[in-house]
């Protein structure tokens, strides 16, 4: 995953490309089990890109988002623990629309 977060950071830099904004989110814990051996807790988050943009420095404006690309995502994210240590076994994002 961090690859081609590398690669899509290449690319913009490449292309004169910029992000800029904040990224909103709301993250909750959705599920939580201290009486199993190995202690999970899932967390669901509404990832909010809305007051995010791709500026293009060279041509000093905005560059719109696909009419496709949703700006709302719900990722979901299970830790567990192990040794004392928290680590993250699954983590996915589903695309929740543009509204």
């Amino acid at each position: 995953m961090s690859s081609d977060i590398e690669m899509d950071l290449a690319g913009m830099k490449e292309a004169g490309r910029v992000v800029r904004g904040e990224i909103g989110d709301d993250a909750k814990v959705a599920d939580f089990d201290l009486d199993t051996k190995t202690p999970k807790a899932t967390l669901k988050d509404c990832v909010d890109l809305s007051q995010y943009e791709t500026y293009d420095v060279q041509a000093n404006k905005v560059v719109p988002p696909p009419m496709n690309q949703p700006l709302r995502y719900i990722a979901t994210a299970t830790a567990e623990r192990w040794d004392g240590r928290r680590l993250v076994t699954d983590i996915n994002a589903t695309a929740a629309g543009r509204a």
